[in-house]
């Protein structure tokens, strides 16, 4: 009798899969599969509703059996945690957990890229007077852009390269004059006041909710409002069992960051089906192959990529939405969490004689929320006493209170480091904790915004983005 050792587990995420999101056991390759490198502690597993049928008679001999029936199977859970990683490959900012970001933060898949070339013409607003922020792309063709879909732009470079490389919504096209026209979800600060852009010859727009570029790589949450996002299905290999699970979706992505602990994020995602492959064999190497249950390659693990220790994280916490203006508070974190989570639910039918499965899911509420501790310092300038005074002074009067909120795992002064950038955060008053040192829990929850952060937008998905650093 053999025993299966976690130690011996292999992770892979793919978009090998068909109209239906079922996996495929062949055509892998290393465009559509990716080995994850996950820490001990990942399950995946799919429960049984059943129903029990009793009776309850009088008598002298009642009947008291009972009888159970299999009605339905739960959506397929998985989880797996993963650290955060960012490197420089082919001079751009990329990290392993890329595919987990786009899955979950959108429908498009990683790097389609919809337009090439072409440079970027004049702006035509100024964040005093126009919310709109368009920007004039000229000299490219249109091809398979739509109007009114949300795209990413990559490939800017020169200065401020990434308040133009990030989430735009096409307003027009011009097929004629190879011209279109964005309005960005989030206005670039650097183009207040003025009649031109940077210089940009080989920029991008893509579908995907990931985009690397040479000074950074962004995930964004643009594109997520969509009833369903990207399509994938995960393979566990367990000691050469092969484990698929069908028609995945991202549902959750946690970041701690514990100060004794290495930057890192849990995932959290459901499926409609888990399925035992037959056997299968892995090889080792940067490119993966696979033989017996699955046939193909896959992308290979990175295990030289840099880790990131949150004990060197920072914090900026400004008074006003976009941090354009206010007061900047000094927060320095002892921990905290921040939770992204869309809120899937399944439809599963509720015929009779049948295990019933479930068809499909739908989003919820892009839920985007955490906190962050700290100890509750007083003294001159603008401490954690002092925002806790600020906002108990303004509690009966305050109805959304708005705040810059930016998370920089590892240290913004630092070359590798995760920024995770709320534009628009609403906190609640903070709470005290009296211990041997007594410390502050400060509560946020990322909203929406205008593009020139003149209030809060519900109908904007411009919350969160995330940066990766990382040094060449």
């Amino acid at each position: 009798m053999s025993f299966n050792l976690v130690r011996n587990s292999r992770v892979f995420f793919t978009t090998n899969v068909n109209s239906s999101g079922i996996v495929q056991t062949t055509g892998l390759t290393g465009s559509n599969t990716y080995e994850l490198q996950v820490l001990d502690g990942f399950s995946f597993s799919q429960n049984t509703q059943s129903e029990t049928v009793t009776l309850n008679e009088a008598g002298e001999a009642p009947v008291r059996g009972q009888r159970s029936f299999n009605t339905s199977l739960d959506p397929v859970d998985f989880t797996f945690s993963t650290y955060m990683r960012p490197r420089v490959d082919g001079g751009v900012v990329t990290a392993e957990e890329s595919v987990l970001w786009n899955a979950i933060a959108g429908a498009g898949a990683l790097g389609n890229a919809t337009l090439t070339g072409g440079t970027f013409g004049g702006i035509t607003r100024t964040l005093a007077t126009d919310s709109t922020a368009v920007i004039t792309m000229t000299g490219v063709t249109a091809t398979n852009l739509v109007i009114g879909n949300i795209y990413t732009v990559s490939g800017v470079t020169g200065t401020h390269p990434d308040e133009w490389n990030t989430a735009v919504r096409v307003t027009a096209i011009d097929l004629g004059a190879d011209t279109i026209t964005v309005s960005y979800l989030t206005a670039p600060a650097q183009a207040a006041g003025t009649t031109s852009g940077p210089s940009a010859t080989n920029f991008a727009l893509s579908t995907g909710s990931w985009a690397s570029n040479p000074n950074s790589a962004l995930v964004h949450f643009g594109g997520s409002n969509k009833h369903q996002l990207q399509t994938f299905g995960m393979v566990f290999v367990v000691d050469g069992i092969a484990y698929a699970v069908d028609n995945a979706a991202m549902d959750q992505a946690s970041i701690d960051f514990g100060l004794d602990a290495i930057a890192m994020v849990a995932w959290t995602g459901k499926g409609t089906q888990l399925r035992q492959l037959a056997a299968t064999a892995v090889t080792t190497g940067a490119t993966p192959a696979f033989s017996g249950g699955l046939t193909g390659t896959a992308t290979g693990k990175n295990t030289t990529a840099p880790y990131i220790a949150n004990k060197l994280s920072t914090m900026k916490l400004i008074s006003n939405i976009g941090g354009l203006s206010g007061t900047a508070y000094n927060v320095a974190i002892t921990g905290g969490n921040l939770t992204i989570a869309n809120n899937l639910t399944y439809l599963t039918p509720a015929n009779l004689g049948t295990v019933n499965v479930p068809i499909t899911y739908f989003t919820g509420t892009r839920a985007i929320s955490g906190n962050v501790t700290a100890y509750l310092r007083g003294g001159a300038g603008n401490t954690t006493a002092a925002l806790l005074s600020s906002m108990l002074a303004a509690a009966s009067s305050s109805v959304d209170p708005k705040y810059f909120l930016q998370i920089e795992v590892g240290g913004g002064a630092n070359a590798v480091h995760v920024e995770l950038e709320m534009n628009s955060a609403m906190l609640t008053i903070p709470t005290v904790n009296v211990e041997q040192v007594v410390s502050t829990q400060i509560t946020f929850t990322a909203q929406g915004a205008a593009a020139d952060f003149s209030d809060y937008d519900i109908a904007n998905t411009n919350e969160l983005s995330i940066r990766y650093y990382a040094a060449a």
